[in-house]
C-alpha cells in the first residue's frame, strides 16, 4: 500500500507541475533514448553485416595481391606487400587444376566504365570480368536470361550480364533487354542476362554493374592488372584445409623458399567480421561515458527537484509525523516518488529510442532490430538513478522536526 501511495503521489506531482516534471525527466529520457537507439542500430548492423554484406558465405576466401585490411592493422606490412607480383589468370588455372579440397576456383577483375545503349548512358558502372564459376560463389539471382558459361570465357565472347539498375536505365522502354547491344569501353556486348534487384548495402548500390567474361575484360582494360582468385571449400569443416592447400600451392607456384614471406594475401569473411566487431565494440565503449554523463546530470536534476518538493511539502510531512507516521514511512514515500519519476522518464526514453531506430530503419537498409537486454539495461539504470539520487531528499524529509514542520507556511 505504501508503494502504491508513493506512486500515486509521484503521478499527482507529474500532473501538477508539468514544466518541472519535464525538466526532471529530460536527463533520463535523453540518456535512455541514446542507449536504446544506438544499441538497436548496432544490433541491426550486426545482423545486416552477417546476412547481407557477407553474401559470399563463410566457405569462400579470396587470394589477392595485396591485403587491403593490412592498411588498418599493419601499415608496414601493407607497404611491403605493394611489391608483390600480380596474380594472373594462369595462376587461377594452375590452382584449379591442382586443388583437391576446393569446390570452385574463380578469377575476378574489376574496373569502372560507362555503359551506353542507344541514347542512354549509365555512368561509372562496375565492369566485372569473371570466369564461369562466379554464379556459384556469389549470390546473383537472375531476373532474366542466363549466366556466363565456360564457352563464353574460353572464346572471350562479348556478352554481358547486367545489374538491375544498369538494365533498367539503359533500356527504360524495353521489358526484355536480352539480345540487345551495350557498348562498354568502345566495344559492343550482347546482353544475355539481368540480375534481380539486390538492394543497397551501407550506401553501396549493388545493382550498378556489368559482368563480362574475364578474357573479354582483358581485351578492354589490358592484362597488366592483377586479378583476385576466389576459392570455395567443399564445406565449413574443410575450410582451413582448403586455405592451407591454396597457400601451399601458391608458394610452390611462385617458387618461394621455406622462410620467405608470402607474396600474396588471403582474405575471408571472418576477417571482415572481426573488423566490424572491433568497430561495434568501440562504439559501445564510447556510448557508456556519454550516456553515463547524461544520466548523472538527470540524476542531479532529479535530486534538486525532489529537494524543492521536500521544502514545498514540509507542512505535509509535519502533519503525517504528528499523526504517527514513522521516519521510515516518510523516507519510503519520497524515495518511491523519486524512483517513479526516474522510471517514467526511462520508459519515455525507451519508446522514443525505439521510434528513432524504426525511423532510421525506414530511411536506410539497416533492419529494425531490438536487443532485449538494452531495454532491461535502460529500465534498470533509471531505477538505480532514482534510488541513488532520491535517497538524500528522502532522508532529509524523514529527518524534519514535526514541530518545526507544522509551523512552516
Amino acid at each position: 500500500m505504501n508503494l502504491l501511495e508513493g506512486v500515486g503521489i509521484a503521478v499527482a506531482s507529474l500532473r501538477g507541475h508539468k514544466l518541472r516534471t519535464f525538466l526532471t525527466l529530460l536527463g533520463n529520457i535523453v540518456g535512455t533514448m541514446s542507449v536504446i537507439a544506438v544499441v538497436s542500430l548496432i544490433y541491426g548492423a550486426d545482423r545486416y553485416v552477417s546476412q547481407v554484406v557477407l553474401d559470399e558465405g563463410t566457405s569462400v576466401f579470396t587470394l589477392t595481391r595485396v591485403d587491403g585490411i593490412q592498411f588498418l592493422t599493419d601499415f608496414d606490412a601493407f607497404l611491403e606487400s605493394l611489391n608483390n607480383p600480380n596474380l594472373t589468370l594462369d595462376d587461377r588455372d594452375w590452382l584449379d587444376s591442382r586443388m583437391t579440397t576446393s569446390a570452385a576456383v574463380a578469377g575476378y577483375a574489376e574496373s569502372n566504365s560507362d555503359l551506353r545503349a542507344g541514347g542512354n548512358v549509365f555512368r561509372s558502372a562496375r565492369v566485372r570480368g569473371m570466369t564461369e564459376e562466379y554464379s556459384v560463389l556469389e549470390d546473383l539471382p537472375l531476373l532474366l536470361g542466363r549466366h556466363l558459361t565456360r564457352a563464353d570465357v574460353e572464346m572471350a565472347r562479348q556478352v554481358t550480364v547486367l545489374g538491375y539498375d544498369a538494365a533498367r536505365d539503359l533500356f527504360p522502354r524495353h521489358a526484355d533487354p536480352l539480345g540487345r547491344q551495350v557498348k562498354i569501353g568502345g566495344r559492343h556486348f550482347t546482353v544475355i542476362g539481368v540480375v534481380d534487384d539486390r538492394g543497397t548495402v551501407m550506401g553501396n548500390n549493388r545493382n550498378q554493374f556489368a559482368v563480362i567474361p574475364i578474357t573479354a575484360w582483358f581485351k578492354l582494360f589490358g592484362t597488366a592488372r592483377s586479378i583476385d582468385i576466389k576459392i570455395q571449400s567443399r564445406d565449413l569443416e574443410t575450410m582451413q584445409d582448403t586455405r592451407d592447400e591454396a597457400s601451399f600451392l601458391m608458394r610452390q607456384r611462385h617458387r618461394l623458399r621455406p622462410l620467405e614471406r608470402d607474396d600474396f594475401a588471403i582474405s575471408s569473411s571472418d576477417q571482415m567480421l572481426a573488423i566490424w566487431g572491433g568497430i561495434s565494440k568501440a562504439i559501445y565503449g564510447a556510448l557508456v561515458p556519454l550516456v553515463g554523463i547524461s544520466l548523472v546530470i538527470g540524476g542531479i536534476v532529479l535530486m534538486n527537484i525532489m529537494l524543492v518538493s521536500v521544502t514545498e511539502r514540509t507542512r505535509e510531512v509535519g502533519v503525517r509525523k504528528a499523526l504517527g507516521a514513522r521516519r521510515v514511512a516518510i523516507m519510503w514515500q519520497f524515495l518511491v516518488e523519486a524512483m517513479t519519476l526516474s522510471v517514467i522518464g526511462g520508459i519515455i526514453g525507451i519508446l522514443i529510442g525505439l521510434m528513432l531506430a524504426w525511423v532510421i530503419s525506414l530511411a536506410s537498409p539497416l533492419p529494425f532490430a531490438v536487443a532485449g537486454w538494452s531495454i532491461l539495461l535502460g529500465l534498470g539504470t533509471t531505477f538505480l538513478i532514482g534510488a541513488g539520487f532520491g535517497t538524500y531528499p528522502a532522508w532529509k524529509a524523514a529527518g524534519l522536526d514535526p514541530v518545526e514542520a507544522l509551523r512552516h507556511e
